[in-house]
């Protein structure tokens, strides 16, 4: 009998053991959270007091979420030699194998679809080279630079922008002819073709087409057609930058559709002629409306974005004004 109560008194023991231990946790979870949301928002010291915090309430042990946010804190606030030290732990250690993971919040990994351990490998010599000289780096040149430098690699040219969104430009006009034969009339269906061909001028913006439409009945008439583009206004704003390129004008500089004979409407026997005014009124239209690039160049924005760390940097002081000044005296704004 008293093995018997020993046994439930040790279970009764074990079980408050592990009742403590999950609410140590999901409390060691919160602090974690909170953690995240510091980091996130630039905070890296509060993000380092919840982390102790978080690590104080799982008795000691840790986890790679844990570790992996207070290497990246102590790098943000130019703790360099703490980064490293704690960076040479995280893979010695292997912080891979630890078991302890908090309950019901998610992960800074899994928010930002971040693989740890390929982020703090790809870090690594620049956190080492860094911890010989422990002075931190001015932020706000070292951001602007970094955001200027990009902005500039990835801008997409005018005539890269022509070249792929450049496609081959026809319009066509359709009729239809009467033929006599056994004392009946017949239709006979046409299906005439414009098609423009791109060339360039000494304008950077604006190109010329040209082509020659002719059928049965219509003469052959030469078509010129001048088409200018813009840029589209920069825009910065603490998350990204964008810019692009629009189709801005059409205008035709020649061209004129002279029947040779009479045309009818193809719908019916009975359809009512068209004249040589109406098919150059019909061309002179979808010439001034129509997209000379793929659909989607029309109006084309592209967008460079900042990383999470620039945009926390940016909403602070007046850091998205000396950007702003910053690109305009590079021409990028």
């Amino acid at each position: 009998m008293r093995k018997v109560l020993l046994l439930f008194f040790a279970l009764f023991q074990v079980s408050i053991f592990y009742s403590q231990t999950y609410i140590d946790v999901i409390r060691a979870s919160s602090y974690y959270s909170s953690a995240v949301t510091n980091y996130a928002n630039g905070a890296y010291q509060d993000a380092l007091h919840n982390l102790q915090l978080s690590e104080k309430n799982l008795k000691g042990h840790t986890n790679r979420d844990l570790e992996y946010l207070k290497i990246m804190s102590h790098y943000q606030l130019g703790n360099y030699k703490k980064a490293y030290n704690l960076v040479t732990l995280y893979f010695q250690d292997d912080f891979l194998l630890r078991s302890k993971a908090f309950k019901n919040v998610t992960t800074f990994e899994v928010q930002k679809g971040l693989n740890y351990e390929e982020h703090l490998t790809t870090m690594f010599v620049s956190i080492e080279e860094k911890s010989t000289n422990n002075t931190p780096i001015e932020k706000s040149n070292n951001h602007i630079q970094n955001i200027i430098n990009r902005i500039s690699a990835r801008k997409v040219s005018f005539s890269e922008y022509i070249k792929n969104g450049i496609l081959r430009t026809t319009e066509e006009i359709t009729y239809c002819t009467r033929e006599f034969s056994n004392n009946s009339s017949k239709r006979v269906y046409e299906n005439n073709i414009l098609t423009l061909i791109m060339s360039k001028t000494n304008q950077k913006y604006t190109f010329k087409y040209a082509g020659s439409i002719n059928g049965k009945a219509i003469t052959k008439s030469d078509y010129k057609v001048e088409v200018t583009f813009a840029p589209i206004k920069a825009k910065l704003q603490d998350d990204f930058y964008s810019y692009g390129f629009q189709q801005k004008n059409v205008k035709q500089l020649s061209g004129n559709i002279a029947l040779t004979e009479t045309v009818y409407q193809c719908n019916s026997l009975n359809a009512p002629k068209y004249s040589s005014n109406h098919f150059s009124n019909y061309l002179a239209q979808q010439l001034k409306n129509k997209s000379f690039t793929k659909r989607e160049f029309n109006y084309k924005i592209y967008k460079v974005f900042f990383t999470q760390e620039e945009s926390v940097f940016l909403r602070k002081d007046d850091n998205l004004s000396k950007l702003n000044t910053a690109l305009k005296s590079k021409g990028l704004l």
